[in-house]
Order: C-alpha cells, then sequence, then structure tokens
C-alpha cells in the first residue's frame, strides 16, 4: 500500500509539472496582443473608410465647383463679346449724331443766317405763289427731317450707353463671382490633398498594423507548438518515471537483482538520456538563423548539423560530418506507431528531430531559421531512427 501511495505521489508530481510548463509557455500575453492589433487594424479602417466617404464628398463638391467655373467663365466671356459690340455700336451711334449734327448746322446755318433774303430770292425766283409756298414748305420739312433724325440718333445713343453701362456692371459681377468661385476651387483642392494625405497615412499604419499582426500570429504559432512540444516531452518523461518506479517496486517484492525488461533504446557511452531531455535541449534553439553547412546552434546550422549538434551535446554522433541521407541509417528503425520524442525523423533531403504533439523540432530554411511549428507529416517521411 506504501509502494502504491509513491507511485501516486510520483505521478502527481509529473501532472503538475505539466501543468506549470503549459502555464509558462502558452502565449497569452502574445494571442492579448494580437487582439489588440487587431482591435487597432479595426479602428484604422473604420478610421480610413470615414476619411474616404469625406473625400468622395469633397471630390462631388469639386466637380460641381468647376462646372459652375467652366459656366461663369462662359458667361463672362459672352458678356466680353456684347460689351465689346456694344462699343462698336456706340461708337457709330456717336459717329452718326456728330455726323447728322454737322450737317444740319450747316443747313440751319445756311437758314437762319441768309434769313429774309433767302426767302426773297426764292419768292423771286417762284413762278408762282404756288412754287413760292412749295419751297418754303420743303425748307421747313428739310428742317424738320434733320430735327428727327438728330433726335432719333441723339436716343439711339443714349440707349447704347445704358447698355454698356448694365454690361459693365454684369461684367463686374461676374469677375466678382469669379472670384468667389476660384477661392472656394482652390479651398476644396486643399481640402482634397489633406483628406488624400490622411487616407494614405492610414494605408501605411494599416500596413503596419497587418503586419505587425502577422508577426504576433507567427510568435502565438510557435510559441504554442513550443508549449505543446514542452508538454509532450514532459508527459512522456512522467509516463517513464512513473514506469521506472513501477518497475523497481516489482523488483524490489520478488528480490530480483535485474529489472527483468530489455530496453529498445541504445545506450549512451556517458549514460542514458531520455528522448524529452533532447527535445528540451533542442528547444534552445528555436528561433535561432539557419547556415547552409553550418553545425553551430547558435551561430547558425542547417537541418543535418542542427540534428548532429544536439545529439552531439548527449554523446551521440561524434564521428564525422553527418548529412541527411547519413542519417537514415544511424540507430535502429522505429515504426511511425511507436515515434516518440527524441526520435530522428528522416525527409527525402531534409532531417529533423520529432518534438512530440505531432510536431517537429528542426534547421528548416534560410528565410525561417530554426523552427518547432510543422507537422511531422509536412513531408513524406522516409525514415525514424531512435539512438
Amino acid at each position: 500500500m506504501l509502494k502504491f501511495k509513491i507511485k501516486k505521489v510520483k505521478r502527481g508530481v509529473a501532472v503538475a509539472l505539466i501543468a506549470v510548463t503549459l502555464t509558462t509557455f502558452f502565449p497569452f500575453d502574445v494571442v492579448h496582443a494580437t487582439q489588440s492589433t487587431q482591435s487597432t487594424i479595426n479602428d484604422l479602417q473604420k478610421k480610413k473608410s470615414d476619411a474616404e466617404s469625406e473625400l468622395n464628398e469633397l471630390d462631388s463638391e469639386l466637380v460641381s465647383m468647376l462646372a459652375k467655373v467652366d459656366e461663369l467663365e462662359s458667361s463672362i466671356a459672352d458678356t466680353q463679346a456684347e460689351i465689346e459690340e456694344n462699343k462698336q455700336n456706340l461708337a457709330d451711334a456717336e459717329a452718326a449724331v456728330q455726323t447728322q449734327y454737322d450737317a444740319m448746322k450747316v443747313r440751319i446755318s445756311y437758314m437762319y443766317e441768309n434769313g429774309q433774303k433767302s426767302i426773297l430770292e426764292i419768292f423771286m425766283e417762284s413762278g408762282s405763289i404756288s412754287d413760292f409756298l412749295n419751297r418754303v414748305e420743303y425748307a421747313s420739312s428739310v428742317y424738320e427731317y434733320d430735327r428727327n433724325l438728330l433726335e432719333n440718333y441723339q436716343a439711339t445713343q443714349s440707349e447704347v450707353q445704358a447698355l454698356q453701362t448694365a454690361l459693365e456692371n454684369d461684367m463686374a459681377s461676374l469677375k466678382s463671382q469669379q472670384s468667389e468661385y476660384q477661392a472656394q476651387t482652390t479651398s476644396l483642392n486643399t481640402l482634397i490633398s489633406q483628406k488624400s494625405a490622411e487616407v494614405a497615412d492610414f494605408d501605411t499604419k494599416l500596413a503596419a498594423a497587418k503586419e505587425k499582426a502577422a508577426q504576433e500570429a507567427e510568435a502565438a504559432r510557435q510559441a504554442a507548438a513550443v508549449a505543446q512540444a514542452n508538454a509532450a516531452a514532459q508527459r512522456n518523461a512522467a509516463q517513464s518515471s512513473s514506469n521506472n518506479s513501477a518497475n523497481t517496486s516489482s523488483g524490489n517484492n520478488s528480490g530480483s537483482t535485474t529489472s527483468g525488461t530489455t530496453e529498445t533504446v541504445s545506450a549512451n557511452p556517458s549514460g542514458s538520456v531520455s528522448g524529452s531531455a533532447v527535445v528540451s535541449y533542442a528547444m534552445q534553439f528555436v528561433g535561432n538563423p539557419y547556415v547552409w553547412g553550418g553545425t553551430s546552434l547558435t551561430n547558425g546550422c542547417d537541418c543535418s548539423g542542427f540534428v548532429q549538434a544536439v545529439y552531439q551535446h548527449f554523446g551521440y554522433l561524434n564521428g564525422g560530418r553527418q548529412t541527411s541521407g547519413s542519417l537514415c541509417s544511424v540507430g535502429s528503425a522505429v515504426s511511425y506507431d511507436n515515434i516518440q520524442p527524441g526520435d530522428i525523423v528522416c525527409y527525402a533531403g531534409h532531417v529533423a528531430i520529432y518534438a512530440g504533439g505531432g510536431v517537429i523540432v528542426e534547421a528548416q530554411s534560410t528565410k525561417a531559421g530554426i523552427t518547432c511549428n510543422r507537422s511531422v507529416t509536412c513531408k513524406p517521411i522516409v525514415a525514424i531512427r531512435r539512438l
């Protein structure tokens, strides 16, 4: 009974250790940061949408204003043409008035300066009284005609002058309106430039926020993979400790000096090492760079250099430089159904260490570096080896 209680205590410690590991490595802060960044993205998108709506309204106002400016400029051109035409009409009217006045003045001067003599001459030259009266009436008609014509010319001149004044007033009003439209157009263009810059600024901030969100999501994914792998390693270590305790208890009860079991993992020249220890050690270097032909876990290594360097820490693979091909034949073969953390997983041209939880820890690529986020079945498996 006492031995059974000891076994339960050890299992309880193992479970507690796993719980602590999950709490330590699960990326709550990263998840919260990602949610905060997404909230920032949503806020920026709303502000950008509002700014774009305002920009569209300003564009519509500008189009309407430009149409008014075009119409006003057309009116100004028409009014200017009327003014020029009226100036010519006024000049013609003034010339006609002056011409008629000069002719009338000559005739009046002749008639009134010569006075009775002209009438006497008319009378003496007349053949009869009827002829005399006709000549006098003719002179009066000429005078009356000249007077009426002059008055008509003067009236036309006054009308043309009044029209000229009205046209000039219209032109002044149009010019004033044109100045107002130009000021409004300038103001609208300024607002549009400012709003366009505001939209562009939102685009820049959105791009930065989305990049940050992508980085945080990748960090969360990698942290979750690390937590999952560590949890799997801890579970395996706890199970191994529990099994060892059970075997020890059984051996003590029977009085035997041997464990009575045969280990399937090769012995380490300097002592045994568990797969969970291999995984825990390998996890320390996640995020470090990938370097072709490299063997440094800190400064850079490739896939085979990573596996060899990790196992060399525990006294394995101390011979010559290993490759992904040569690692296919080290240790003993393991089936996929029996894969355990620490096993070497070989692919065509690539090699990794199984981290548990269905993922591998590996020197993935020059772009990704050392990672622990890909599935063990991300590629067709060529071999699984256990040292």
